[in-house]
């Protein structure tokens, strides 16, 4: 690991490469599945969001940042699932960005350069915790955002102008609405530039860094006040409340390791092997010109950990801290190509070249044992097989003037989507989402939650307006992502009632149908 002497310049052969890597990005996913396969819950209510007027995605938007949101609802076409796109839109953007990210570092040699950008871009590519992100979610899109970032802030320190500075401000304010997790990526930065200007006593820079940054740190809190604050509630803080961070320091650092150590098979590589690879890797960023992000990356781990012991942010969970481990696998494949270069540095022994034979076996192996950890990922499906959609369709083909329909409360987002006939209404709600849906002039009820009384409570309605309808009339019990004590209340409040649905097979999900009455 050589200390460097110039920048190499970016050339045809690298956006040869860029374009390439961005093309098989798209086909290591299963895209016609994803175009095909129905949303699950926790992407329903993201698809829902898609039929809310721009005007109210403020306000019903609670994990999903608004500018996500609306980049779905430009997506053209008329398939319903087509918001998957976008998804993998920003996971070929995603890889491209490493490319470029590692790429324009201050590597000694354009060997070197391209060697550890080609690198860094299939790692990031093929790693099962990227391979498996094909939901309709917005963590793609945080990474993304995590890693244009780090661009610029890497940009930043090798400028040490006053203009990059604003350009890391104008970037980390444009991500936010598209990247809750880009505020942040913005403040390590910007800590990562401070205590660079400091180590370097540049008195002058580290006034700008201060003021620009707090400045940047303004707007950010703004945004965060006005639209992101007023869509958390209580019971999203407890849905992640198992990945939140307690006790002492300690604990703190125990839990932490054994949390990386369950996210081994989708790092493709054992914890140790993450730990020491992301420790060489900030050492040779300090040699190829990124003091910043060898700072910033560590400040980030201490702040998401800070965040999580604080329990406003779930810590290490393989779905929300997809910005920060595709970050820091970045870091782990600049470590290993530190290491492989440190390598071909051994002297010979009686004329072999020792370091090129120890650097080429070092690169196959390290390079072997993350395929065999990523292989099996690739084209896989990582989405939940539930299926409202065949449910909702069947019940719209067969619905009759004085039928009724009752939809458990995890179904009426994926209900309201894929209804057929009507409109969507939004109304608030006090769920982990803040808003639920309902198809307007449906003669529909809706169960608020999984709890017994409301299930039989919905449940003595439904069945009093398809009595009220008379003879002839059918009601439809539509449900899915049912837990086995949501099915326990649910056979309960049949039998308290005398009921007994016949059950149709109109896809995974069961539609349970009364009647004619």
């Amino acid at each position: 690991m050589t200390e460097v002497t110039a920048t190499v310049r970016w050339d045809r052969y690298d956006t040869a490469i860029v374009t390439v890597a961005s093309i098989v990005t798209i086909f290591v996913h299963p895209v016609r599945t994803m175009l095909k396969h129905p949303f699950w819950l926790d992407e329903a209510w993201v698809a829902a969001l898609t039929r809310a007027p721009l005007t109210r995605l403020p306000r019903l938007s609670s994990s999903a940042p608004v500018g996500f949101v609306a980049l779905l609802k430009l997506v053209p076409g008329s398939g319903l699932q087509r918001g998957r796109l976008v998804v993998l839109g920003f996971s070929v953007l995603t890889v491209a960005a490493t490319y470029v990210l590692t790429r324009t570092l201050g590597w000694q040699r354009q060997s070197s350069a391209r060697f550890a950008a080609t690198a860094a871009t299939f790692v990031v590519m093929l790693a099962p915790l990227s391979l498996i992100r094909n939901d309709l979610k917005q963590y793609t899109s945080d990474a993304f955002c995590a890693v244009v970032l780090l661009g610029v802030g890497a940009w930043a320190e090798r400028s040490s102008s006053r203009t990059s500075l604003v350009w890391l401000a104008v970037a980390g304010v444009l991500t936010a609405p598209f990247s809750s997790t880009s505020l942040f990526v913005t403040a390590a930065l910007f800590a990562g530039l401070l205590v660079c200007a400091l180590w370097d006593r540049a008195r002058g820079r580290a006034i700008e860094i201060v003021v620009v940054g707090g400045a940047t740190a303004a707007a950010l809190l703004a945004y965060f006040v006005v639209v992101v604050a007023p869509n958390l509630n209580a019971k999203l803080r407890a849905y992640w409340a198992s990945q939140y961070l307690g006790g002492s320091p300690q604990h703190v650092v125990h839990a932490t390791w054994n949390r990386l150590a369950r996210l081994g098979p989708d790092l493709a590589m054992p914890a140790a092997v993450f730990v020491v690879l992301f420790a060489v890797g900030l050492v040779v960023l300090t040699r190829v010109r990124a003091r910043a992000l060898a700072v910033a990356l560590p400040l980030l781990w201490l702040e998401m950990a800070l965040i999580g012991r604080l329990r406003r942010y779930p810590f290490l969970d393989l779905r929300t801290s997809q910005f920060l481990l595709v970050s820091s696998l970045i870091v782990v494949v600049v470590g290993a190509v530190g290491l492989v270069g440190a390598a071909r540095t051994l002297p010979s022994v009686r004329g072999v070249a020792i370091g090129t034979g120890a650097a080429a076996v070092l690169t196959v192996v390290l390079a072997g044992l993350f395929t065999m950890g990523c292989v099996r990922y690739i084209r896989k499906l990582n989405i939940p097989n539930e299926d409202v959609r065949s449910e909702t369709l069947a019940v719209a083909a067969r619905h009759r003037a004085r039928d009724v329909v009752l939809v458990n409360e995890s179904g009426n987002f994926g209900f309201s989507y894929y209804w057929p006939h009507g409109h969507m209404t939004f109304h608030h709600d006090e769920s982990g989402q803040g808003f639920a849906t309902e198809v307007g002039g449906l003669n529909a009820v809706y169960v608020p939650t999984r709890t017994y009384q409301d299930i039989a409570d919905g449940l003595r309605e439904a069945v009093d307006r398809w009595h009220h309808e008379g003879p002839g009339s059918r009601l439809y019990i539509v449900r899915t992502h049912v837990s086995s004590g949501e099915e326990a209340s649910w056979e309960r409040a049949f039998t308290a009632q005398g009921l007994k649905p016949r059950v149709e097979a109109v896809g995974s999900d069961p539609l349970l149908v009364l009647g004619p009455s």
